[in-house]
């Protein structure tokens, strides 16, 4: 058994994309987007603040780990203009904080345990250019698995005690993107018995953690990069 774990957060600025994405039944993307216009309607602009509203809570679900009904998982991810020739990294987020990986990812993915994490495949769509982007298959990741093994008093001194919680009977920290670090977060030696290769921790704010077998089997399909991952400092 491997002595290591792995850290990143979604929050890279190098992993942000203006992306969006609809959630059948919940939120129809194309059609706030429609709304989204100038000289807008009272009628219009009721309607778009309701959709708002509705895109809101479906963002705190998946920010707190909850898992989508499948009758609402997306299936198509939008972009508007995008350039047909421009390769995506191998993990990526949207502006709300979605998750996305490419296929040859999620195939890596999948050969490990997720526990109750899911994986669904998306097409990619340009609502500006009215057509397919490409017809690569990319998938929204809807990370499930909270793990809590953080030991916030073994943490670099960046990390940011937040003034409330996300996770009940959990306090949440926050550590900036750049003062991610190796050994910057410390976790619990009881993390090696993990029984899931990819969690987050309800105590560390965007946080997603990592076992060295999923880290290794990355490496070997020069996927990692993307990823920006750092070893954990084991207490």
């Amino acid at each position: 058994m491997s002595d290591k774990v792995w850290t990143t957060t979604i929050m890279f600025d190098e992993n942000y994309r203006v992306f969006e994405l609809s959630f059948p039944g919940l939120f129809n993307y194309p059609e706030f987007n429609k709304l989204n216009k100038m000289g807008a309607s009272a009628e219009e602009k009721e309607k778009k603040n309701e959709m708002t509203q509705k895109s809101i809570e479906i963002i705190k679900r998946y920010h707190k780990a909850e898992k989508l009904d499948l009758a609402n998982v997306p299936t198509i991810l939008y972009a508007h203009g995008f350039s047909k020739t421009v390769k995506l990294p191998s993990f990526f987020r949207t502006q709300d904080g979605f998750v996305i990986v490419t296929e040859a990812c999620a195939n890596v993915l999948k050969q490990f345990r997720l526990g109750e994490s899911v994986l669904y495949p998306l097409s990619f769509f340009d609502i500006q250019l009215n057509e397919p982007v490409n017809a690569q298959t990319y998938y929204f990741f809807n990370i499930v698995e909270l793990k809590s093994y953080l030991c916030p008093e073994y943490c670099t001194q960046e990390l940011d005690k937040r003034s409330y919680t996300k996770h009940e009977g959990y306090q949440l920290f926050s550590l900036y993107h750049a003062d991610y670090a190796d050994y910057a977060i410390a976790v619990e030696k009881e993390v090696l018995a993990c029984d899931v290769d990819l969690w987050q921790d309800p105590e560390l704010n965007h946080s997603i953690f990592m076992s060295d077998e999923l880290k290794k089997a990355l490496d070997e399909a020069q996927l990692s990069d993307a990823w920006q991952l750092f070893l954990c400092d084991l207490k």
